[in-house]
């Protein structure tokens, strides 16, 4: 066993080699920052720092490691309403299947998330009264990932995503690459308890090539001074980093039953460190009390290097987040229908709203 987790350590750490972190003054340096923003409901009430806790469709953001848990199959959708008073909407819909029996030859899972950020007037040098009719913008991901469980402790897995930004006639995609593991033990053995109440987690993300927009576009027609003929000029675009991180996380379940036997009352403690490469890292402390699996109350803070009042904020999120969540049994065989909600207030516009649905056939942890 201890053999398997240097090996997973070893890898991922070999690929946070490759991320390239760098410190604050990259800031703005990357693109595709769609990638920086949560749409798994759970995950935004824990303010991200359930990297080692993950299971299921929800490890896409944080640690693919944790897809390999989904036992049959699972269903996701969510909305986020971004910064209230924007009107920009997150959309996320995702399917994983077990292969073999109970996920023994792993889960695959497919997601997609997309932005609606509305109609936004055109204008131009020559008419800038917007009368000129409106056009819209499509930034969309697509993520094909597999999980695997290597042992009763450790699982890992690969996403590759497939990433699309632009207008009709301006447009950047690309390919990138994420990697995680999970590693799950119990520090109470002694007393025989069944559950694994320790988890780590370590993950890397957005690993890819500089992406560059194209297309028709970026061209003008100029007049050339001398002769008075008329040229078409290509305006070129400059490549751009993918917004590259890395995150390392525990996890650990306090039980609150006083009768050893049930496992009714649980409050999990999920801690992160997230190693930004284009701007400020991130530490997060998150905390889930949970009534039979049934009832979840879920509350963080994140806090990233350098904001201590309303001015240095370098993200829109003040750093605190809520959230609540519902778990209905729907048959013996283990189905189960969630409903989560989360909200994390802003230094701007009128906070965040994110709610989502799970459907999970067999006994999804």
């Amino acid at each position: 066993m201890k053999k398997y987790i240097l090996q997973s350590l070893v890898a991922c750490f070999g690929l946070l080699a490759t991320a390239n972190a760098g410190n604050p003054d990259r800031a703005g340096g990357a693109g595709a920052t769609q990638l920086l923003v949560n749409p798994y409901v759970r995950g935004v009430g824990l303010g991200g720092s359930n990297t080692a806790s993950a299971r299921g469709l929800e490890s896409y953001y944080l640690n693919i490691g944790g897809l390999a848990y989904v036992k049959k199959m699972e269903i996701q959708a969510s909305q986020t309403r971004y910064l209230v008073g924007t009107d920009m909407y997150l959309n996320n819909f995702g399917i994983a299947q077990a292969l073999g029996e109970n996920g023994s030859g792993g889960v695959l899972g497919l997601a997609l998330s997309y932005w609606d950020i509305g109609s936004i007037p055109i204008t131009t040098t020559e008419a800038p009264d917007m009368t000129l009719g409106t056009y819209t913008t499509q930034i969309l991901n697509m993520g094909l990932a597999y999980s695997k469980t290597f042992s009763n402790s450790i699982t890992g897995g690969l996403l590759v995503r497939y990433i699309s930004e632009g207008t009709s006639s301006v447009n950047a995609s690309g390919i990138t690459l994420d990697a995680g593991v999970q590693y799950q033990t119990s520090l109470n053995a002694a007393k025989k308890i069944k559950k694994q109440d320790f988890r780590f987690g370590i993950a890397v993300r957005n690993l890819g090539p500089d992406f560059a927009y194209q297309g028709t576009g970026l061209t003008a027609n100029t007049t050339v001074t001398s002769t008075g003929a008329t040229r078409k000029t290509l305006f070129g675009s400059q490549p751009f980093n993918m917004p590259a991180l890395a995150n390392i996380g525990a996890a650990y379940d306090f039980r609150l039953d006083q009768n050893e036997d049930s496992y009714d009352h649980k409050l999990t403690v999920n801690g992160n460190f997230n190693y930004n490469a284009f701007s400020s890292n991130i530490i997060s402390l998150g905390t889930e009390y949970a009534f039979k699996n049934m009832f979840m109350l879920r509350t963080a803070y994140a806090h990233q290097e350098g904001n201590f009042s309303t001015s240095d904020y370098r993200t829109p999120q003040y750093g605190l987040s809520f959230g609540v969540g519902f778990n209905l049994p729907i048959s013996d065989a283990g189905t189960a229908l969630s409903i989560d909600y989360a909200y994390q207030p802003t230094v701007i516009f009128n906070g965040i709203h994110s709610i989502g649905f799970k459907l999970a056939l067999g006994n999804n942890n």
